[in-house]
């Protein structure tokens, strides 16, 4: 059904490579050196961010905030220790070539040492510019003690 419900729609095929290409991009060069115009450019006006966070003490945290939220923080704190934060274990789900959902997991490293890590996971949204991130959703843990 929903093959025929794609046809009738004149859908394209969406190599998984264009959605994962913005994505890798977003959080390999713009998120990690705190560039925080490149980060508003790839998403839409009113993205959402949801944190789910282990604390050191034990117990999970949950924070939500929109996306002009979330990158008044980041401007905030444009002087930060940068990071990298390289994805592994990347799928990409894409409906009707304008709609996708991409998870990933990722190590958070400062300085050489992984500080965190966790699941992320993109909803995108395909608009006339390119695909762009409407809600990032991620779990925050703390390093295994075997990396820091």
């Amino acid at each position: 059904m929903a093959g025929r419900a794609c046809q009738a729609m004149a859908c394209a095929r969406v190599p998984a490579s264009a959605v994962r290409s913005p994505v890798v991009g977003w959080v390999s060069k713009k998120l990690g050196s705190r560039d925080a115009a490149g980060v508003r450019a790839a998403m839409t006006p009113k993205a959402l961010l949801v944190v789910v966070r282990q604390r050191p003490e034990g117990g999970f945290t949950n924070t939500m905030q929109t996306g002009e939220e979330w990158l008044a923080q980041l401007e905030k704190n444009a002087n930060a220790p940068k990071f990298e934060e390289p994805l592994t274990n990347v799928r990409v789900t894409v409906d009707s070539g304008h709609l996708a959902y991409v998870r990933a997991d990722f190590t958070v490293v400062r300085d050489g040492k992984v500080i965190s890590h966790g699941v992320d996971h993109f909803t995108l949204v395909k608009e006339p510019d390119g695909w762009k991130i409407a809600a990032v959703a991620y779990t925050s843990l703390p390093a295994p003690a075997s990396t820091r």
